[in-house]
């Protein structure tokens, strides 16, 4: 059973409109709605894949029951805490026109410790049927990186796999102290480097991912500055795959389609080359989503996508 965990879901609202005009009333004229944060993506495209997925986090509000039968409906196990606060909306604005998309982000509520308890308490029931967890997305308020950091303890403890999908200041905190982890994916959404070295070059990639994350207890490396490529980095070897997503592709989920795609193959493979080949076939069933989606379509979808994918070892 693989766990995700989403500390700060939200609702992904797609607005979608022709063309914007700046300081003018704008009309669309066609929204969707559906759960959305990193953790919240990465379980969809498991249970897409077939794979026993729980989901937990932070829910609350009159929208949360929804946002689980939603999840429920494409085979995502729930389990998360309620707090009383309303679930946050990240709204995703698409200009057809200028094939343009652009994300506006709000801030999560602040989290009281009574909840952050009963998280915990929870998250140690689920680490006793775990094979692998993720954890993704932001920080809601009132949570800092050191409760990442625990809980990347306490499953290092019970030797679970750890799979952290965060932005780069949470990855400073936690990756110290003898912590491991067996997928590292920062979120480099906006930005070309980490930790102040450039990684937009692919030959640059692999050692600034060994330098910086696998000498500190990282085994993978998974790293891209645009949705449609990346390198994988080990200690002894790194591959570069990209795949070509046509016109007006949907970005919504990308990513994190492709750390689902990549675990679920490389758990059962243990190849570095084949895994990516097929998270970039999650990256383009979801790129093609006829309803724009933050997953894939299908599995058998993936499975035929992943045969367009370009995939070869860089050293």
């Amino acid at each position: 059973m693989f766990v995700t965990i989403t500390l700060n879901p939200a609702y992904d609202h797609l607005l979608y409109l022709h063309d914007v005009e700046i300081g003018q009333m704008n009309r669309t004229h066609s929204t969707i709605q559906m759960p959305g944060g990193k953790g919240v993506n990465v379980a969809s495209t498991l249970a897409i894949l077939g794979e026993e997925v729980v989901a937990t986090g932070f829910l609350g509000g009159q929208g949360s029951r929804m946002f689980e039968e939603a999840l429920r409906n494409i085979g995502v196990t729930t389990n998360f805490i309620y707090i009383n606060r309303e679930i946050r909306t990240d709204f995703y604005i698409i200009e057809e026109a200028q094939n343009r998309q652009t994300l506006f982000v709000e801030e999560g509520a602040p989290i009281e410790r009574r909840f952050l308890n009963s998280f915990k308490d929870n998250f140690d029931r689920l680490l006793t049927s775990a094979e692998l967890i993720e954890i993704g997305g932001s920080l809601p308020n009132g949570v800092s990186p050191a409760f990442v950091k625990e809980l990347i303890q306490t499953a290092n403890r019970k030797k679970v796999k750890v799979v952290l999908n965060v932005q780069e200041h949470i990855i400073k905190d936690c990756l110290c102290d003898g912590v491991r982890v067996f997928i590292l994916n920062p979120d480099m959404r906006g930005c070309e480097d980490l930790c102040g070295k450039n990684v937009c070059e692919i030959e640059l990639r692999p050692p600034v991912a060994r330098d910086l994350f696998i000498a500190k207890g990282a085994d993978m490396v998974i790293l891209n500055s645009h949705s449609f490529e990346y390198t994988v980095v080990t200690k002894d070897e790194a591959w570069h795959g990209e795949i070509e997503p046509g016109k007006s592709a949907n970005k919504l989920g990308v990513r994190d389609s492709l750390l689902g795609g990549f675990i679920h193959n490389y758990l059962k493979t243990n190849n570095t080359g084949e895994a990516l080949k097929y998270g970039l076939g999650a990256v383009l069933s979801t790129a093609r989503h006829k309803e724009h989606r933050n997953h894939p379509n299908s599995k058998a979808e993936v499975e035929e996508l992943r045969l367009m994918a370009k995939v070869r070892k860089v050293s």
